[in-house]
This record gives C-alpha cells, sequence and structure tokens, in this order.
C-alpha cells in the first residue's frame, strides 16, 4: 500500500495507466471515506495541540449547579434542587473551552470531505466531458478519491505549522482581547506566508494527480486535463 501511494502521488499517469480498466466508483468512495477519517484525525490532533498552548485559567457558570431562581428563597415550592449548595462558578483552562468548541466541528470535517468528493468528482467528470472525454462516472468517482490524498498531507504539515507557531507565541494572557490578538498574529507575516504556500502547494498536488488521472481515464489532451484539474483544485479555496 505504501508503495501504491507514492505512485500515485509522484506518478500519477503511470498508476493509471496501471488501473485503466479496474477503477471504478466503490474503490472511489472508500478512498473518499478513508482519506476523511485520516483528515479528521489529523486535524484533530493538531487542534488538541493547539488548544493546549492556551494555559490561561478563566471562570465559567457551573453546569452542575442549578440556576439561581431555583436556588434562592428555599428553591420552587419550598423544594431546594441537589446542587445548589455548589459554587456558581468554576475555572477551567482556556485551553479546555477552545478544544471543546473544536471538538464538535470534527464531524462536520468528517462528512464536509465526503461531500466535497463527490461535489468534486462530478466537476471532473463534467470538464472531461466538455473535453471530449469518454470514461464514465465510476472511474472519476475513484479519480477524485485518490486525489484527495494530498488533502491529507497537506492538513499534516499545515497542523504542524500550526503548533510549532503557536509553540512561540504567548498566549497566557488571561484578557480575551489579548488571546484573540495573538491568535490573529498567526494569519500574518511568515505563519500567514506559512500557511498560504501550504494550502497552494496543496491544490497544485491535487491538480496534478487529478490531470494525471483525467487524461489517461478519459482520453483527453495534457492541456485540457491540467485545465480541468486546475479548475476543480482552486473551488473548494474559491468557496471557502
Amino acid at each position: 500500500m505504501p508503495s501504491t501511494v507514492q505512485t500515485v502521488l509522484l506518478y500519477p499517469e503511470t498508476f493509471f495507466e496501471q488501473r485503466r480498466d479496474d477503477l471504478g466508483g466503490v474503490r472511489g468512495a472508500g478512498l473518499a471515506l478513508g482519506a476523511a477519517v485520516a483528515l479528521t484525525a489529523v486535524v484533530g490532533l493538531a487542534l488538541r495541540l493547539f488548544a493546549a498552548q492556551f494555559t490561561a485559567t478563566t471562570e465559567i457558570d457551573n453546569p452542575a449547579r442549578p440556576p439561581d431562581q431555583f436556588c434562592e428563597d428555599d428553591g420552587v415550592a419550598g423544594i431546594t434542587p441537589s446542587g445548589c449548595d455548589e459554587p456558581a462558578t468554576q475555572t477551567v483552562e482556556v485551553g479546555s473551552l477552545i478544544w471543546d468548541q473544536a471538538a464538535e466541528i470534527l464531524p462536520a470535517v468528517l462528512v464536509g470531505l465526503v461531500v466535497v468528493w463527490f461535489g468534486l468528482a462530478v466537476a471532473l467528470y463534467v470538464g472531461a466531458k466538455i473535453a471530449g472525454g469518454s470514461a464514465g462516472f465510476g472511474p472519476t468517482l475513484e479519480v477524485t478519491g485518490w486525489g484527495l490524498l494530498p488533502s491529507v498531507v497537506g492538513a499534516a504539515v499545515g497542523g504542524a505549522a500550526l503548533v510549532g507557531f503557536a509553540a512561540r507565541a504567548d498566549f497566557a494572557a488571561t484578557s480575551p482581547q489579548v488571546l484573540l490578538e495573538q491568535v490573529r498574529t498567526l494569519q500574518t507575516g511568515l505563519s500567514g506566508l506559512t500557511f498560504l504556500a501550504i494550502q497552494v502547494g496543496t491544490a497544485a498536488w491535487q491538480a496534478y494527480v487529478w490531470a494525471g488521472g483525467l487524461r489517461v481515464v478519459h482520453g483527453i489532451s495534457r492541456y485540457a486535463a491540467v485545465a480541468v484539474a486546475v479548475v476543480a483544485a482552486t473551488l473548494p479555496v474559491t468557496v471557502a
């Protein structure tokens, strides 16, 4: 399997030439799901390590304590619910709050990538057909699935860069305004350029894989395959 991945990422035309008659939508769906799981795991790990950089603490409402109206004046109808003796607030790390919020988006990342895979497959298929392509939608689904692998690599590199830059920043402040300003600095300067380069590089790599697949599978010219692949690779960036 590692040699297969290496071949499709580095020599996509050779890879698809060897499998021209053995491509289908079922394998494409499996690839998309596998890529979605891997990417979600990478993003989750990166966000967990990023959140760990926020060492400040803050006060939040204690979820173990009922609302004040149920605890004051002997409760409701003379009945005081349990938990009223708990403190009204509790101290938590900012990092844990950030991770709780980040963890909620991970299922959307998983499902979203599968949806994006299908949408990109439609775009690649339509583009190839306009260019005179001859293959069906099933093989295009698999070509699209293989082209998602660079996004996993890009997410890993981007996540490592995020954690690396965050480790150099000061996230120990307790002021939300100061913390927000620190986060915004990651989007500018060297870190911002690094994230942009990773995004562009990932899109170019995806286009390279898709172009090789479209040229071989659909039998269109290399120029047309590259044009269709580049448009498809820039679609997620444009929509975002």
